[in-house]
Order: structure tokens, then sequence, then C-alpha cells
């Protein structure tokens, strides 16, 4: 008899593993980058807690396709998850680029502050309105200017540059606005771009810069922090529906553990790159003034409050007012 509860067990456990669900993961990090290793550790430990009911399976470094198309795959259903760039919603939710104004951020802790508080309450409404369920925000990090030609200390020494932005408008905003000639390239081009000198620059968080080597062909960077971008954890409303309420807080709480994984490895990381980028690959880091940065904005600014409405922006600033 024991012989046979057993054998029941083990064949009712088999059938679960055997009629596992399986969700698809398609992120843009490539093989190393914290937002790869965030992911590797939320695929464990989501299959680790549901017992092998649900696995993960993960798509990284745009093996899926282009950014875009991956957001727009998890839309259609035909993938279930993403971790897809503010810039990347924006072009489904234009109040989105808000986010994306430039210099609204001091620092990572107004970041923060804002996107895991009042934006994520804002943003989550306007998500489900395109069937789509919001876990977190995993970092991406402060973007930096890089390029080929000289150090840049004033927009005045960006004047005619051409600068690859993604097809992000905010970004592309800070450039023209700062004296420079934004060019889009897509990210999965941006290196071979770079290698062909289609371009003089891009503009990239640091931990990207390092992951993609761009250091090979960038001999300049300025620290700017411009604007604070991340990966956003989204999960097709018909996908997570077939989970059971339990299964649907584990990849909650998965996800939120990741997110934080991700923002520390790339914190932690962020020093002792630039440090080996200026001693050991020859890059020449410079860390300007940000006043006249600041003071150049102006027109990005007005192009961001047309383009998400002025009662989005405003909204928005009250955010970053009360975060200062």
């Amino acid at each position: 008899m024991k012989s046979l509860a057993l054998f029941a067990a083990m064949l009712l456990g088999s059938t679960i593993v055997a009629n596992a669900l399986e969700l698809k993961l398609g992120h843009f990090a490539a093989e190393g980058h914290p937002c790869d290793v965030a992911a590797k550790q939320f695929k464990a430990n989501v299959e680790k807690r549901t017992g092998g009911a649900v696995t993960i399976a993960l798509y990284g470094n745009n093996a899926l396709g282009s950014p875009p198309e991956v957001l727009e795959q998890v839309l259609l259903g035909a993938v279930d998850m993403s971790l897809s760039g503010q810039d990347q919603i924006a072009k489904h939710l234009p109040f989105y680029d808000v986010i994306s104004t430039p210099f609204a951020f001091k620092d990572y802790a107004t970041a923060d502050a804002i996107i895991d508080g009042p934006f994520k309450a804002w943003a989550d409404p306007q998500l489900a309105t395109k069937n789509l369920v919001y876990l977190a925000d995993w970092e991406w990090g402060f973007r930096q200017l890089t390029n080929s030609k000289k150090s840049v200390m004033t927009p005045a020494d960006m004047k005619g540059m051409k600068i690859r932005t993604p097809p992000a408008f905010a970004y592309q905003a800070f450039v023209e606005a700062a004296g420079g000639n934004a060019v889009t390239i897509a990210f999965s081009e941006l290196v071979m771009a770079m290698k062909q000198g289609v371009v003089d620059g891009q503009e990239n968080p640091v931990g990207t810069i390092y992951a993609l080597k761009l250091y090979e062909t960038q001999k300049y960077m300025t620290i700017l922090n411009y604007t604070y971008s991340s990966m956003v954890h989204l999960v097709n409303k018909k996908s997570w529906d077939k989970l059971t309420p339990d299964q649907q807080k584990i990849l909650m709480e998965e996800s939120s553990a990741s997110a934080k994984l991700a923002r520390k490895l790339l914190r932690d990381n962020e020093g002792t790159q630039l440090a080996d980028l200026e001693k050991n690959k020859g890059i020449v880091v410079s860390r300007p003034d940000l006043k006249p940065w600041k003071d150049a904005m102006g027109p990005a600014w007005e192009k961001v409050k047309a383009r998400v409405g002025a009662d989005n922006f405003t909204r928005f600033m009250a955010m970053v007012d009360a975060a200062k």
C-alpha cells in the first residue's frame, strides 16, 4: 500500500510538472548585465516557489526582436511578459514620456521614491487599459553621453554632433535642446553603428556602455545623469489570468525582489566600471557643471509638455517637487 501511495504521489507530482504553465519573458539586457542576472533569479525563484507548476522561458539580448517589437508581442499575447523601456511604453501610452523629462530626477533616491510610489499608482491603471499587468520597475539607470570626437563639457561642445538615440521622444528632445542632431538607431544595431562611425556618439547608462563594450569606439564620456530609465516588468492580462492567486502573488513578490537586485548590482558596479573605463579602457571621463545643461532644457521641457499634455506634466512635476 505504501508503495502504491508513493507511486501515486510521484505520478501526481510528475503530472503537475508535465502540465506546467510556461511563461515567456523577453528583454533587451545583454548577457551578464544586472537585469539579465535579475531575470535569471526571477526564473529560478518562481519555479522553485511554485514547485515547477510555473516555468519561465527567458529570451534576453533581443532574442525575440527589438524592444518595441517585444512589447508589441506582449500586447498581442504572443509573448507573456517583457521588461520594456519606459520610452517603448510611451508609444502606446504617451503620458509615459513624462518620466523621461530631462533633469527631472536629482538622484537615485528621488527616482526610487517617485517610480515606486506615486508614479506606479498613476501608471498601473493606465497600463491596465492596454491589458497589461504592472509588476515592478527594474533599473536601467541614469543616462550619460559618450562620443568619439572630443571632451564635451557644455552644450556648445555638443553642437552639430550626431548622437544616436532609441526611438524615444524625450531623449531626442534632450539631444536637440543641447545642440546635437538626434539619429534614431535600434538598440540591437547600436554596437555596429558605433563601429561603423554612423554617428558621433550615443547616450546610455554606465552599465550599458560597459556591458556593450562601447568604450571600444567611444573615447569620451560625459557624466550628465540627464534622465533616469528603467525596464518595466509587464505581463499580458490573459497570461496573468492563467495563474492562481497564490502564483500571481509569487510572481509579484519575485519581480519586486529581482528589481531590488538589479538596482543594487547596477549601483554597486557603477563606480567600479567608471574607474575601469578611465584607468584601463582609455576613456576620458568629464564631470561638468550641470547648470548650463539644465539651462538649455527649456525647449525640451516644452516638447515633453506638448507631447504628454500640460495637466500630466504638471502632475508629474508635483511628484518631483514632493520628492525633493
